[in-house]
């Protein structure tokens, strides 16, 4: 049953590699704002204090990685 709406839905491989842009725009966002961070004297201070907070709300995990989501999509399609 549908409401009218077209739904979108890309094949899994188009999918993923639109996720990865997004990521890599991402992470270069957060190095640019990590960049003028570091300008100011409390900027490394706070920088440290995000980090320790993202480990908590990831369960102090590992970050995802281009290369670890690559593999990732490797290993389903095999």
């Amino acid at each position: 049953m549908t409401d009218g709406t077209q739904e979108f839905h890309l094949p899994l491989h188009e999918a993923f590699e639109e996720l990865l842009q997004l990521y890599r725009m991402l992470e270069l966002e957060n190095e640019l704002l990590r960049g003028q961070l570091r300008r100011h004297p409390v900027g490394e201070l706070q920088i440290r204090e995000t980090e320790r907070k993202m480990m908590e709300l990831r369960g102090d995990t590992p970050a995802a990685t281009p290369g670890r989501l690559t593999a990732l999509l490797a290993a389903r399609t095999e």
